[in-house]
């Protein structure tokens, strides 16, 4: 398994998210995310816990889910490497979360306490800067997704799932593609077939 320093993998996160922060920003980066082991299955956060970690994800792959009132597994968003893992939400509002963050791949993260990421943002301008920047990127994400079910038909979306998360489809269970997507199982199957017949 390769080895991965803290530094390191913030400074190459920063570089992949365009932010130039200068030395002492990065090193109070540094001082507060540790390394982290999850294996596959394992939660980083489970419905009904308060959020008051986050994460980014070095290697592997995780997604956030919640189970609806008829017992369905609904798969909201994935985190593959260079996402930031945290329920914003529920932060903010200090109230418990309401989806959980799960792996789907045995993963690499570096973690730190949302209290001590608060505390070392505040008053620094570059830093403040990175924070926007982290829910700027989860605002987006969740606006494209939620706007994806009242413009795009299902074929569309699945299409914009391809384009947003390249490669992923070879990673995820497809019944987790499908419910990300709002559709059962058979049909993506078919869509992915209608879109092979199309080459």
């Amino acid at each position: 398994m390769v080895e991965y320093q803290s530094d390191d993998y913030i400074a190459l996160y920063l570089k992949q998210k365009g932010i130039m922060l200068a030395e002492d920003c990065f090193t109070l980066l540094q001082n507060i995310f540790v390394p982290k082991m999850i294996k596959r299955d394992i939660y980083f956060l489970q419905e009904g816990e308060q959020s008051i970690e986050l994460a980014m994800v070095m290697k592997g792959l995780f997604r956030a889910y919640y189970i609806d009132e008829k017992g369905g597994d609904i798969t909201k968003y994935f985190y593959p490497e260079g996402s930031m893992l945290f329920s914003y939400k529920a932060n903010i509002t200090r109230t418990n979360s309401q989806y959980s963050i799960q792996a789907l791949e045995d993963s690499e993260i570096l973690v730190a306490r949302i209290s001590d990421f608060e505390e070392v943002v505040k008053g620094n301008t570059q830093l403040i800067s990175f924070y926007k920047k982290i829910l700027d990127d989860a605002l987006v994400l969740k606006e494209e997704h939620a706007c994806s079910f009242k413009l795009l038909d299902s074929a569309e979306r699945y299409m914009q799932f391809l384009a947003q998360y390249p490669g992923l489809e070879k990673r995820v269970k497809q019944y987790h593609i499908a419910s990300y997507l709002g559709i059962t199982p058979v049909s993506l199957s078919r869509i992915r077939k209608k879109l092979d017949l199309n080459k």
